[in-house]
């Protein structure tokens, strides 16, 4: 752990707190997940389309039934991006993703990153 960090007292620092923990490598960009759910799923094809349109690249996820008995929503979509992970990217890109779906009663409040910790 670096002693140069001091992270917010939100949902998203304390995840930056654990993978400072852990030796992350915060210099560096890594692959970064952010997870866009909606009050009505599946989506629509024209709904899909219009997300395709402007997350290239973007995945429509269906959970699975277990999955969705434990409390998680039946779909989502994931977004991802490569950036170097900072509080303040992930924050802004949640909110960017919401803005983007929130017509369609969709939000963006998770997100992960996919590489590894050190040692």
């Amino acid at each position: 752990m670096t002693d140069t960090h001091t992270w917010p007292a939100d949902a998203d620092g304390e995840v930056l707190k654990v993978l400072d923990e852990r030796g992350f490598d915060f210099g560096s960009t890594h692959t970064i997940e952010f997870y866009l759910e909606f009050k009505t799923w599946p989506l629509s094809e024209h709904q899909q389309n219009e997300i395709s349109e402007k997350l290239h690249g973007a995945d429509f996820i269906e959970s699975d039934p277990e999955d969705i008995e434990l409390g998680d929503a039946p779909g989502y979509v994931l977004f991802t991006t490569q950036n170097k992970v900072t509080h303040e990217f992930v924050g802004q890109e949640q909110v960017r993703l919401s803005k983007l779906v929130a017509h369609l009663d969709g939000t963006c409040n998770s997100w992960a990153v996919c590489s590894p910790c050190g040692g």
